[in-house]
């Protein structure tokens, strides 16, 4: 079958372009609309006169690639421009049309010279008309035809096409020339291909507008394209190498030199088209989101196996229309072919071969380290022109082993996403264990597991593990903190994950219960305790003393507070004889009962009743035992008894501070019993300040007792001197409104001889200070006085006898005091004493 074919020329200035030759079964209907794309409109470029001058196809003259050189011309005719003797090579029109029927239009144009006068070039179109879809014949993919032998440089002699049935390949792309110009374009080399493999993707995908310096690199471009694209999709691929308008092109890539009628700064914000400028000019940003799979194919592209990709789509399996996978399969063959991929590339592979291959073949390395299958995927049919290759092995054969090798060794550093996907192949990679590969892949999962454990999901740790199974990998002793911080977390979903990934790994469950043991014992016991309500399996914390205390409590409620020092005793028995003995065991059976709070000071009394000094010191009880009695109330009863014992036990391992605040709750207690020292205010005001600040409960206590001890009606004259010469002020008022309170008063009522005792305090010290001198002066006249003057003769003898005892000359001083009223107040007195006399017994 020959193919429809079109003669479109432009060869005198007179007659212009027209249509010279065509097949006869040609559609006449078509001609119109196929003339657009016929005709040939120079680049600035072009010289404007000259003699014609022909310009043969398919030249391979260097100066077809480098529009700076020229070929040399004859030289210009007298009476012509100044330098159009000397002709540049113009482009050549190369383009794959869809017409409105359907069918495709395939073409080539030609410059074939300039003319003395005007702007008009001779050219020269050579068009064959193609089936809807499919290839050309011989299999030819349309790029495949740039440069064929088979193309007409001129219209036949008797304006009938020359038969065509098939083209003859041009081999002017090929493995070597692609490798070429792929390492040249590098850097743009990722983003063409990711365009390109959006314009299949929706109908209206933005055009590739590709600008170069000539066409054979557009074309090069073009043959990039139709290597990568699948085979079905590069047969219906539209493009042309050259228009002098690219904008008013309908074609999916358009080739442009610079200097065409376009300007970026036009387009830029157009997401019609998708701008590749290798000339020097602005192309269009790279896509955020980098495409996985233009990644891998730059990869194989850049190694020179263009091939690979039509066995990658031969991987797809029958009736697989889902794309998903393409980059996996391109990955997969890319690197059983030993082509170094980056991490997002090998994660690809990893899981097209999870959801795709099958796996748990015995890798056996054969020669240069490839698996003996490998060497029959060697085989390749190539198609004609750009390089192709047709494997016969499915997803069952070879590429499994040989792709889990690759994967094995890695090479980048692996990102999560890789080792997620490894993780999937975790059972396929065990028989790589004593492989060298699988020793790099067991290293580098040994720093994963540490880098990952603290901060990755858990989902992520568990696949690990289940790798690190695979591999035999030692547990590290960060992967042990994860597991067992997630045992003890909220999650009930999370612990029966973790427990159920340990329990098959002997080695890994001792060293979460060790974990857990360190976590009892130095951590918070509570979480330990939580864990084991929710149905741990406890008979396997035999030889672990704190989780066994833990599981003691377990469940049940805490006792008063009278019977926790009873379940303290309880939980060290709990841990086992042995152990019942440790410091640390004493330690965690206490912070299970209290946790952080501290004892009463019945609690803490009971304790040190029973716990010998050293044995609560090495457990680290000090310190809660003394905050026990710090912070107990003014009214314990307990407190004074527990900072004793501690004063007596502890001693000089206490700080300063603390210290005195024990010694001024011993002798509050003291003071309260009435078994003070001489000296004891003194005492108590030197001790306020070694233990400021002072807790209010201590100081209100000390203070109290201190106060209510100078007004309980026993001779201290000595200590209130002490309390007026410190010249606290806070306490000397305290003082005053404890005894005007009526304590003085219900003192003096059962005491006579405690007036003389007032009367001597009140008057001590006088001229001490202002504010004593008030207090006191205030208290004789408010307190003392009233007093007296109730009592009877009787009475005031005995106050006079008990002062008269006194040395000095108190006696004369309270007399002296008690005239100063007048003649009224003792008659009044003495008649009170008279009638006192006169009352019957």
């Amino acid at each position: 079958m020959t193919l429809q074919q079109l003669h479109y020329s432009c060869s005198s200035a007179a007659s212009g372009p027209r249509f010279t030759a065509a097949s006869p079964d040609l559609p006449a209907l078509l001609l119109g609309e196929t003339e657009p794309l016929l005709t040939y409109e120079p680049p600035d470029t072009a010289p404007a006169s000259g003699p014609a001058r022909a310009f043969p196809a398919g030249s391979t003259d260097p100066t077809a690639c480098n529009p700076t050189a020229t070929s040399p011309t004859p030289t210009a005719p007298s009476g012509s421009p100044a330098g159009t003797g000397e002709l540049v090579d113009l482009p050549v029109v190369f383009s794959h049309n869809r017409l409105s029927d359907g069918t495709r239009l395939l073409c080539r144009t030609v410059c074939t010279g300039t003319y003395l006068r005007g702007r008009r070039h001779a050219f020269h179109a050579h068009a064959v008309r193609l089936t809807q879809d499919g290839p050309l014949p011989g299999g030819l993919l349309p790029i495949e035809a740039w440069e064929s032998p088979s193309w007409a440089e001129t219209t036949p002699d008797d304006g009938v096409p020359v038969p065509l049935a098939a083209f003859a390949p041009a081999r002017r792309i090929g493995k070597e020339g692609l490798l070429e110009f792929v390492t040249a374009r590098a850097e743009r080399l990722e983003p063409f291909l990711t365009d390109v493999r959006s314009l299949f993707r929706s109908p209206d995908s933005p055009q590739l507008l590709v600008i170069e310096r000539d066409t054979t690199r557009i074309a090069h471009w073009i043959a990039v394209a139709s290597a990568v694209l699948p085979r079905e999709h590069a047969h219906r691929l539209t493009f042309t190498t050259y228009t002098r308008r690219p904008l008013l092109a309908r074609h999916q890539i358009v080739g442009a030199l610079p200097g065409s009628d376009f300007d970026y700064a036009h387009v830029a914000a157009d997401r019609r088209y998708r701008v590749h400028d290798c000339a020097g000019g602005q192309s269009s940003p790279v896509r955020d989101e980098p495409d996985p799979w233009a990644v891998v194919a730059a990869r194989v592209l850049l190694a020179g196996k263009p091939a690979l990709f039509t066995e990658a789509a031969r991987l797809r399996a029958a009736g697989d229309r889902d794309t998903t996978h393409d980059a996996g399969r391109l990955a997969a063959v890319a690197l059983r072919e030993g082509i170094a991929l980056d991490s997002a590339g090998r994660a690809a592979a990893a899981r097209w071969a999870r959801q795709h291959g099958h796996h748990g073949q015995q890798v056996r390395p054969g020669r240069n380290g490839r698996q003996p299958a490998d060497d029959r995927m060697d085989r390749a049919d190539r198609a004609d022109g750009v390089e192709r290759a047709d494997r016969t092995d499915g997803p069952g054969g070879a590429v499994p082993n040989a792709v889990l090798t690759a994967l094995a060794r890695g090479g980048t550093p692996r990102t999560s996403a890789e080792w997620a996907a490894l993780a999937e192949l975790a059972d396929d990679f065990g028989p790589l264990t004593d492989h060298p590969a699988g020793e790099r892949l067991r290293r580098d999962l040994r720093a994963e597991l540490d880098r990952a454990a603290p901060g990755e999901p858990l989902e992520q740790v568990l696949s690990l593990l289940r790798l690190a199974e695979a591999l035999r990998v030692d547990h590290t002793p960060v992967l042990t903190a994860r597991l067992s911080a997630a045992l003890l977390g909220d999650a009930q979903q999370d612990r029966e994950r973790v427990w159920a990934a340990v329990t098959g790994r002997p080695g890994l469950t001792a060293a979460v219960l060790d974990a857990l043991e360190r976590t009892a014992a130095t951590g918070d016991p509570s979480s330990v305790v939580r864990l084991l309500t929710t149905g741990f399996p406890k008979e396997r914390l035999v030889d672990h003393p704190h989780l066994r205390m833990a599981a003691a409590v377990a469940g049940r409620p805490l006792p008063p507070d009278q019977d926790r020092t009873d379940l303290l005793t309880a939980l060290t028995r709990a841990a086992g004889r042995r152990h019942g003995s440790d410091p640390a065991v004493l330690r965690t059976a206490y912070r299970l009962i209290w946790g952080s709070a501290r004892p009463t000071a019945a609690e803490a009394a009971a304790l040190l009743s029973r716990l010998p000094a050293e044995r609560h010191r090495a457990a680290g009880l000090d310190d809660v035992l003394v905050r026990s009695a710090l912070e107990s109330g003014p009214d314990d009863e307990h407190a004074p008894a527990v900072a004793r014992t501690l004063i007596l036990r502890c001693g000089q391992r206490l700080d300063p501070r603390r210290r005195a605040a024990l010694l001024l709750l011993d002798q509050a207690g003291a003071l309260a019993d009435g078994e003070e020292q001489p000296g004891f205010a003194a005492r108590v005001l030197a001790l306020r300040e070694q233990a400021a600040p002072l807790e209010p409960a201590i100081d209100e206590r000390v203070c109290g007792a201190l106060l209510r001890r100078l007004l309980s009606g026993e001779p201290c004259h000595d200590e209130l001197s002490a309390l007026v010469r410190s010249g606290d002020e806070e306490l000397l008022t305290a003082y005053a409104r404890m005894a005007r309170s009526g304590l003085a008063d219900l003192v003096l009522r059962r005491s006579p001889e405690f007036a003389g005792v007032c009367f001597m305090a009140w008057n001590a010290e006088a001229g001490e200070s202002d504010l004593w001198d008030d207090l006191r002066n205030d208290l004789l006249v408010t307190v003392l006085r009233p007093a007296v003057r109730r009592m009877t003769r009787e009475e005031l003898d005995e106050v006079q006898w008990f002062l008269s005892e006194q040395d000095g000359a108190w006696g004369e001083m309270f007399l002296d005091w008690n005239r100063r009223p007048g003649v009224l107040g003792r008659l009044g007195s003495l008649c009170r004493t008279a009638g006192a006399r006169a009352r019957p017994d």
